[in-house]
């Protein structure tokens, strides 16, 4: 009896000592700045990487920075394009709060998440085309059952783990080690992702991946430009975060994110033009122009485009394999250059490069109609003047795979 009872004690005491050395080490590191305690590290700053739990890294950042001032949502083309430290935001508080393969539902819950806590000054929030005609749901995907965004989990069972978890003193172990090795990790404190992008060695390396960009897009059915229907879950959660912008303090600016104007395009839509998304365009105008009816103290919603057939979207393809393109690190997503132009465009501010002075427009259901025509009228001046070589090569690749 004595010698189990010993047993038992020892156990029980290695267990408490293995758990406070846990708890001591995680709340130190704060590898996903969750814990937020006063004596954690600000030295691990730079090498805390959230790629694994990027949802939960995110929010870490939230509970670190406290009250922000302007939010940038959605998916990768935010967090890989919008610079949350452009020097024209001043002294506010700016996160980029964009999440790799976050689409709708995820972009709709972050925004709840911070009109719930600390609602900020500004959210700039990019829908991506096709979402709103698609039925993926991307929260079991990723880690956002398992975040502070996710408003129906146990917080409590969180919140242990982010004390106390295996995992959570496995990215600490992580992060010391990277500490060590001075590598920084894939996403700034901002929450802007910069290692590991650019537009590669050369433009052969783009174009294949461009390549791989184009093969995968036969399988996009649920993704198509010509979608006549939208997803009626997802109109009624951005209905709801509208309405409930519109009871806030804060302005939300709500955008079609761009694509390079070769995806989407084919020779078909020379004789018969459409406008790419066109049933989502008139569904955002028309929601934005509901909530916008709403008797409120609240600022009103902006609702931009950047999905159309500006020269920024009709960039040529760098099939002479030399210079990347400027503009794209490949179809889907556009460069820093041009996330910043972007943001510059709808806060009114000077805007660099030249080019992209008048690129994207305020659209309201008044200046829809006149713009779906000119996005028609613009395609066919693409498809057959100067996307005519890319369109050429899109479709003879397209003929050649098995």
């Amino acid at each position: 009896m004595r010698a189990s009872r010993r047993y038992t004690t020892g156990f029980l005491v290695a267990v408490v000592c293995a758990t406070v050395v846990a708890a001591a080490i995680n709340t130190w590191v704060d590898p996903l700045r969750l814990t937020a305690q006063p004596w954690a590290d600000p030295e691990f700053d730079p090498y805390r990487e959230i790629s694994s739990q990027i949802r939960s890294g995110k929010a870490g950042m939230l509970r670190q920075a406290g009250p922000i001032d302007v939010a940038f949502i959605g998916s990768s083309r935010i967090a890989n394009g919008f610079d949350p430290s452009l020097e024209q935001w001043g002294d506010r508080k700016v996160l980029n709060l964009g999440c790799s393969g976050g689409f709708l539902f995820e972009s709709v819950a972050i925004a709840q998440y911070l009109l719930r806590h600390d609602p900020p000054e500004l959210i700039l929030m990019g829908i991506d085309p096709g979402d709103l005609t698609s039925s993926v749901d991307t929260r079991p995907l990723g880690d956002f059952y398992s975040s502070p965004f996710n408003p129906d989990g146990d917080a409590l069972d969180r919140e242990i783990r982010y004390w106390i978890g295996i995992s959570t003193l496995e990215e600490s172990l992580e992060t010391l080690e990277r500490k060590r090795l001075e590598r920084p990790a894939t996403y700034t404190p901002e929450g802007l992702r910069k290692r590991g992008l650019g537009r590669g060695r050369g433009g052969h390396r783009q174009l294949d991946f461009i390549r791989s960009n184009l093969a995968g897009e036969a399988f996009l059915a649920d993704d198509s430009p010509t979608a006549k229907v939208v997803n009626p879950p997802k109109i009624e959660a951005l209905r709801e975060l509208l309405s409930a912008v519109r009871e806030s303090p804060t302005r939300l600016v709500l955008f079609l994110q761009p694509r390079h104007a070769l995806l989407g395009s084919s020779s078909d839509g020379i004789e018969e033009p459409i406008c790419l998304y066109q049933a989502e365009r008139e569904a955002l105008v028309a929601l934005v122009g509901e909530a916008n009816a709403i008797e409120s103290v609240g600022p009103e919603i902006d609702y931009w485009e950047f999905l159309d057939f500006h020269p920024i979207n009709t960039e040529p393809l760098p099939l002479d394999e030399g210079e990347p393109m400027k503009y794209w690190t490949d179809l889907d997503h556009f460069t820093l250059q041009i996330g910043n132009a972007m943001q510059a465009r709808m806060m009114g501010w000077p805007v660099q490069p030249p080019i992209a002075a008048d690129y994207g427009a305020r659209v309201t259901e008044e200046s829809l109609p006149a713009r779906i025509e000119q996005i028609k009228h613009d395609s066919v001046e693409y498809l057959t003047g100067s996307g005519a070589r890319d369109l050429e090569w899109k479709e003879n690749m397209a003929s050649e795979t098995p």
